[in-house]
């Protein structure tokens, strides 16, 4: 039976570098902000207008929307692997989706941390598209209103990835299996 993982959490909480961990371990990865980017290039739809892409996608699909557009990345995944992690994940209504239409049962596992290690963690990569301390506050509650807390508390892992670095956190995936 195949094993398929989500992981889940607010920004920069660490979601990428456990789902990099994981497929060190041998899942296939899927990252469904990759999947937004290949649909949007696949419809010449420029790179600043991914809030505005993926808003319409869920107007016409629901919250499941960008599960609807990975489904079949997962797929062939599962094709070339027995273990798969999907990254990015944001709402109970895309795991049922993917449960649904794989025909799985998928475990959510869930990656937290503070909103002042998060907001510090923002300062330290110093990305333009990180700079304000607003955007910041505006970008959670968009998380949280597209259903990343709900998802959150309905996971069946929690990692907590406060301060213990990248090595804590790895050992902390590690743990899941």
């Amino acid at each position: 039976m195949p094993e398929v993982l989500g992981v889940t959490g607010m920004p920069l909480a660490g979601k990428t570098t456990a789902a990099d961990i994981l497929e060190e371990q041998g899942y296939e990865k899927v990252d469904m902000g990759d999947v937004v980017r290949s649909e949007m290039d696949a419809r010449d739809i420029p790179v600043e207008r991914t809030a505005e892409f993926v808003n319409s996608q869920r107007e016409a699909y629901g919250r499941s929307a960008i599960a609807r557009l990975t489904v079949p990345r997962v797929q062939n995944a599962l094709e070339d692997s027995e273990e798969v992690v999907v990254t990015g994940m944001r709402s109970a209504e895309e795991r049922d989706r993917f449960q649904k239409e794989l025909g799985i049962d998928m475990d959510v596992v869930a990656v937290w941390a503070s909103v002042e290690t998060r907001r510090r963690r923002m300062e330290d990569r110093g990305r333009e598209e990180d700079e304000k301390s607003q955007d910041f506050e505006e970008r959670d509650q968009r998380e949280i209103e597209h259903g990343v807390a709900e998802l959150v508390a309905l996971s069946d892992h929690l990692i907590k990835n406060e301060s213990g670095g990248e090595s804590e956190l790895r050992h902390r995936v590690e743990s899941l299996g």
